[in-house]
């Protein structure tokens, strides 16, 4: 097959866009990732639990049983994300993070582990946590 110079010319053009792209999309899944999970922290550490609530949906679209009402007594002191792991599609993500929180009739600091599962919903180009909301 003989392929003139500007039949070449526009494929590796097309192919360069098209990594461009690429990347572009992949980095903008792992902005909003990141965006998503700041966002989650400030809804914990500021007591907005409905938006907090908002983050547990499970990939078929359910969210799991929470006593909203009870985390009035919690009130968290601190937020440590310790590890992000992200699959090769970028569409899951395994996040691990440790709240430090008390609880206001009683005067001791506590930690809470939580093993996050972030998935993203394509259609809405958002981030989710699949799996229980946390018990404090």
């Amino acid at each position: 097959m003989n392929f003139s110079i500007f039949t070449r010319l526009f494929l590796i053009v097309l192919i360069t866009l098209l990594t461009a792209c690429n990347s572009y999309q992949v980095k903008k899944k792992v902005n909003n990732l990141e965006d998503s999970i700041t966002s989650y922290g400030v809804a914990l550490r500021w007591s907005e639990y409905q938006e907090l609530y908002s983050y547990y949906v499970s990939p078929n679209g359910t969210q799991p049983p929470a006593d909203l009402d009870r985390l009035q007594e919690i009130s968290v002191t601190g937020i440590e994300v310790t590890e992000k792991i992200i699959n090769n599609d970028h569409t899951e993500a395994d996040v691990k993070t440790v709240v430090t929180y008390f609880i206001k009739t009683q005067g001791s600091i506590k930690k809470l582990k939580l093993d996050q599962k972030w998935w993203y919903n394509e259609a809405n180009k958002q981030w989710f946590i699949d799996g229980e909301f946390p018990k404090f």
